[in-house]
């Protein structure tokens, strides 16, 4: 009896630890959900939430508000930050938010920085989240409502890895306000890029898309949606979530590891890099058939320069790509890195939310000036 008691304590104690353990790591799954698959649930889609998205009017909302564009997925209104009509402009620039300039305010901007070190203004067409895909098809868009010198293309890790995505909800961490939202996609067919313009155009047609399993949307995203192949490859959360959370503790702890500079976080395979390689000599040819002179300008976050400092460049291709095609263009990571003084990782650049600050932004300012001083186009 008493050798009976001693083996139903062990029992008893590691059943009372799995229960509470099962019980408690629900509550991590807000912080962990981006190791687990993402679902949409169809009948928790609310129609109303999808009406308002694609009924937005121009002109009715904040003052710069997110809306749908059936072109480009989504767009701002205005189209522009802080245009003047009255203005003449060197340059416009098209990319995502660090080109767009968010966490900082209108005079904070890289634009708005170059302008009073140079006295040459740049239009900003820059929008949050988006693919370098967009960034090019906006430039395409709007290239020619605003005849200016130079057109400027910016580069930024994030822009790489959503030209990959097709159905922002696989792509963003946030993925819940991102449920309706497709944005287009560039997918190599016979040797040849073709684009995929978003399937919708309005709440109806969306409602049917994420309520019917067989919708040809489906095979689209398991084709060519980078993101929604490597979210079915991950552990579904919940009960047993011991056994969920086992199933996502070797990427969870691998990431953690190795960070960004284990793989190639920039090109995360072989397809990013011919497909941004594409769009850049797309956006070079389009600015020259209008009278343009095409600028690539480079931008990073300071973890992207934190991991240049060691000497690890993610993206070294890119530019001997550059280099090979004799596109102009202006290494920010270059000057920041001779420039910054601080041994602090580079957080004295750094926003709340991980974009640039002020500080950040006249960086990125001060190197464009200088190198487009050294192309000739700057007059000193």
């Amino acid at each position: 009896m008493r050798t009976t008691k001693l083996l139903l304590v062990p029992i008893v104690s590691f059943l009372l630890t799995a229960a509470l353990l099962e019980l408690s790591l629900p509550i991590l799954h807000g912080r962990f959900a981006p190791y687990f698959r993402q679902r949409i649930i169809a009948s928790k889609l609310n129609a109303d939430d999808a009406r308002r998205f694609f009924s937005y009017t121009p002109g009715k909302g904040s003052q710069y508000a997110f809306v749908f564009d059936p072109e480009l997925g989504w767009d701002h209104d205005p189209i522009t930050r802080d245009f003047v009509a009255t203005k003449r402009y060197l340059a416009q620039s098209y990319g995502d938010s660090f080109v767009q300039g968010a966490e900082v305010g209108s005079e904070e901007t890289w634009q708005a920085h170059f302008e009073r070190l140079t006295g040459a203004a740049i239009v900003n067409l820059g929008v949050g989240g988006y693919g370098l895909d967009q960034s090019v098809l906006k430039f395409e868009k709007y290239a020619r409502h605003y005849p200016t010198q130079l057109a400027i293309l910016g580069l930024y890790s994030q822009t790489y890895r959503r030209s990959l995505s097709y159905h922002s909800f696989y792509y963003f961490t946030n993925n819940e306000a991102f449920t309706f939202v497709f944005k287009p996609i560039f997918v190599k067919k016979n040797e040849r890029f073709e684009l995929i313009h978003p399937p919708c155009t309005d709440a109806a047609c969306i409602m049917e898309v994420l309520s019917s399993p067989d919708h040809d949307v489906w095979r689209l995203l398991t084709r060519y949606d980078y993101w929604y192949q490597v979210n079915q490859k991950k552990p579904v959360a919940g009960f047993p979530n011991t056994i969920s959370y086992a199933r996502a503790l070797p990427e969870i702890l691998r990431t953690r590891r190795e960070g960004r500079g284990a793989e190639n976080y920039f090109f995360v395979n072989p397809g990013a890099l011919e497909v941004v390689e594409y769009l850049i000599e797309r956006f070079v040819d389009d600015s020259r058939g209008m009278g343009m002179t095409p600028v690539c300008v480079i931008l990073y976050a300071p973890p992207d320069l934190k991991l240049i400092k060691t000497g690890i460049r993610l993206d070294d291709q890119l530019l001997k790509f550059l280099a090979a095609r004799n596109i102009l263009h202006v290494d920010t990571a270059q000057y920041i890195l001779d420039q910054y003084r601080y041994d602090d990782d580079f957080e004295g650049l750094r926003a709340p939310n991980g974009h640039l600050n002020s500080r950040g932004n006249l960086m990125v300012a001060e190197a464009l000036s200088k190198g487009l001083s050294s192309m000739g186009i700057l007059g000193h």
